[in-house]
């Protein structure tokens, strides 16, 4: 009946829903959805912008210049970013190569 309901919220079929979501599940390597992922980078990108930060903080290197440029960075490279978390995240919980 939950199949049903959703299914009916997007207009498809049963049968249309369920591959529809069998499809956008399986479509990245992680098993995240597209949406998922969406939060994920941005996730990643302000772990990466907050360990920078702290690092140039400690070091007493925090000047506006310097945090523009980690912030270009991690605008730029955000799928990057996260897809060494995600690499990362894998090797901890036994799946990296």
């Amino acid at each position: 009946m939950e199949i049903e309901k959703r299914a009916a919220m997007t207009g498809e079929t049963p049968h249309q829903w369920g591959r529809s979501a069998a499809l956008e599940k399986i479509s990245d390597e992680y098993g995240l959805t597209r949406n998922e992922r969406i939060l994920f980078e941005q996730f990643a990108r302000a772990q990466y912008l907050v360990t920078q930060g702290f690092q140039l903080l400690a070091e007493d290197n925090l000047t506006s210049e310097e945090w523009k440029k980690f912030r270009a960075i991690a605008n730029e490279r955000i799928s990057e970013i996260a897809e060494v978390a995600l690499t990362m995240r894998a090797k901890r919980n036994g799946h990296g190569s």
